[in-house]
């Protein structure tokens, strides 16, 4: 249990220093043109993004989203190590195979998280410089028309 209080721990302190770093950037429109904030390669981000999750979400200035891929994959892998960890001390062969077998499903929910982080960062990599001209509620409301 003290494993994961320290991994919780980690998560919130990360969360913090992403959030300290955002305030401290400085402002681009003063900033020379080679400064500025080039936007991320897709490709850099599906890698960055797949190797550690929410790596690519942070690079890509989706600082919540990094936090949380970080945070399931973080608790994912760690709930992988702890089981394998527990695998060796099973005192049966059936009991063995059983860890065994969860810890085996919980790295493929690692594998899960890290590919759906991958293609997440990817695909905001993609929209970075989507810009949106229309106003999405201009033809909202309700109209009512009467023909005769």
């Amino acid at each position: 249990m003290g494993l994961l209080k320290g991994a919780a721990l980690y998560l919130l302190l990360l969360a913090g220093s992403l959030e300290a770093q955002a305030g401290a950037r400085t402002d681009t429109a003063s900033a020379p043109v080679s400064e500025a904030a080039k936007p991320m390669s897709p490709r850099g981000a599906l890698w960055r993004s797949t190797l550690i999750p929410g790596w690519g979400q942070a690079t890509t200035g989706h600082p919540v989203k990094a936090v949380l891929f970080a945070g399931a994959g973080a608790g994912l892998l760690s709930a992988a190590v702890i089981e394998g960890a527990r695998v060796g001390e099973a005192p049966t062969a059936l009991t063995r195979q059983d860890r065994a077998a969860r810890r085996n499903t919980r790295v493929l929910y690692y594998v899960i998280a890290a590919t759906l982080s991958g293609l997440d960062a990817y695909v905001d990599a993609h929209l970075a410089d989507f810009a949106i001209d229309a106003d999405p509620f201009a033809m909202a409301g309700v109209r009512f028309t009467v023909r005769f």
